[in-house]
């Protein structure tokens, strides 16, 4: 049984649902469309994502957008599926300081055994940060398989 939008906003809005890395971006949605299979969500990095520069090391950039995409996929399916990415390519645009950052994970198809997605990662001035594509594997929500 999948879930609604209304529910799903209900469940994302307690950060101890979060798995830790999630938690550790300071992860917080901001607006979901299950039926447009899309998700909106904003990232709070501490200091200690930084790199030498001063700025947010591109692997947490790249673990942000795969949250924001993943989770827009299993949004889509209203929480029925997980999917754990199987490939991911992201496109650095510009240096990301140590601020709020916001995402947008959209989903391009989900089929049977796939989905693909992209995302963005921007300031909330709108200056882009990054971009990506990511292809994922399909799987039950753990717990929820036959339901």
């Amino acid at each position: 049984m999948a879930f609604s939008d209304d529910q799903i906003r209900a469940m994302l809005r307690d950060p101890s649902r979060f798995p830790p890395s999630a938690r550790l971006t300071g992860l917080e949605l901001i607006d979901l469309s299950s039926s447009e299979g899309w998700a909106e969500f904003a990232f709070n990095p501490s200091r200690d994502f930084a790199n030498p520069t001063g700025n947010v090391q591109g692997g947490f950039i790249c673990g942000m957008l795969d949250d924001a995409m993943a989770l827009a996929a299993s949004i889509s399916r209203g929480f029925t599926v997980i999917v754990p990415t199987l490939q991911m390519s992201v496109s650095f645009l510009n240096p990301a300081p140590v601020t709020r950052l916001l995402a947008r994970g959209e989903v391009l198809r989900v089929g049977a055994n796939t989905a693909q997605m992209q995302g963005t990662l921007r300031l909330p001035d709108g200056t882009p940060i990054a971009v990506a594509t990511a292809s994922a594997v399909v799987r039950p929500f753990p717990g929820r398989e036959g339901r």
